[in-house]
């Protein structure tokens, strides 16, 4: 089986969809009919013979062991940090495609450990790379996974539809709305993080996308406190002023104000401001006069202009 690496596990959401679900699905029809494909094809054959007997063609475990192969093989060449979201995205996927395939699997790790011992019959080398994320997973965080993994593939039919686009706008926000039913205590706020940056790209695709506007416009279109008309740059970036930012600004652009009229009014510096007021004042009436001075000009010009056509209209019928 070769030197195993693994890393400390990490639990963590960022990076997994549908980064790198593309890229495990992407494997199959990148490495059809390669030598670690065929070399597959016996283990994995045993291994669905065992944990899915007498299942039709598309119920065995037969594929999901080939992928995840696949997938094994391929992260053995990638640095330990980039492949953290990777093995947690190994892990949820080992567990989603058992309980799919055979509900009746007691301990997933012993499923692990099956396919690691399978995968060392094949020649090639597939090293156990996210063998310390697999005691991560228990179904509170298998849960977790399973709603990022929806909330993305709505987005993702969202973008590549053209009809009834509403409805899966209305997905996203349900699902996303039911991370609010999650007791998120022992998570660190890796739950919130993620949910945040999928917040900004929602209402940044629907901000470019006439999908939920004039007519159209409804509650559906809604992420967390965000609406699609109420959306504003500091909105997307998440970096919203709460309400008492605006009255600590208002406060001290008051105070502002209430200085500089004192230091205006009764103190000697006073004095050296005022010759500068009316300085300032003096500039304002002359550009103002000025303004004036054009405006009459464009008028006359405008009226000159009217006559000299009712002039000519007046010649022409006589």
């Amino acid at each position: 089986m070769g030197n195993t690496q693994v890393s400390k596990a990490q639990l963590s959401f960022k990076d997994i969809f549908p980064r790198c679900k593309t890229y495990y699905n992407s494997l199959t029809y990148n490495m059809n009919g390669g030598r670690v494909q065929i070399a597959l094809k016996g283990p994995c054959n045993d291994i669905s013979a065992e944990f899915t007997p007498d299942k039709y063609v598309n119920n065995v475990f037969y594929v999901p062991c080939e992928k995840l192969g696949l997938y094994l093989h391929e992260l053995k060449n990638m640095k330990e940090d980039t492949r953290k979201p990777y093995c947690n995205f190994y892990i949820y996927e080992l567990k989603r495609e058992a309980r799919n395939k055979s509900p009746k699997v007691n301990s997933f790790d012993d499923l692990h450990k099956k396919l690691i011992d399978s995968y060392s019959k094949t020649g090639v080398r597939i090293p156990d790379v996210c063998k310390e994320y697999v005691s991560i997973m228990n179904d509170d965080v298998y849960e977790i996974f399973k709603m990022f993994d929806e909330l993305y593939d709505h987005f993702k039919s969202l973008k590549h539809v053209r009809q009834n686009r509403e409805q899966y706008v209305k997905l996203c926000v349900q699902t996303y709305e039911k991370f609010s039913e999650i007791d998120k205590t022992n998570f660190n706020n890796i739950i919130d993080e993620e949910l945040d940056r999928f917040k900004r790209e929602f209402n940044s695709y629907l901000q470019k996308e006439p999908i939920c506007r004039g007519d159209n416009a409804s509650a559906n279109c809604f992420l967390g406190n965000l609406g699609i008309n109420a959306i504003t740059p500091e909105a997307l970036s998440g970096d919203t002023a709460s309400p008492m930012t605006w009255t600590s600004t208002g406060i001290l652009s008051f105070a502002i104000i209430i200085i500089i009229f004192i230091v205006y009014k009764y103190t000697a510096y006073g004095s050296y401001l005022r010759p500068r007021k009316r300085k300032l004042k003096n500039m304002w009436n002359r550009k103002n006069k000025k303004h004036y001075e054009l405006m009459n000009l464009f008028e006359q010009s405008h009226k000159n202009i009217i006559q000299n056509k009712h002039n000519i209209l007046y010649n022409s019928v006589d």
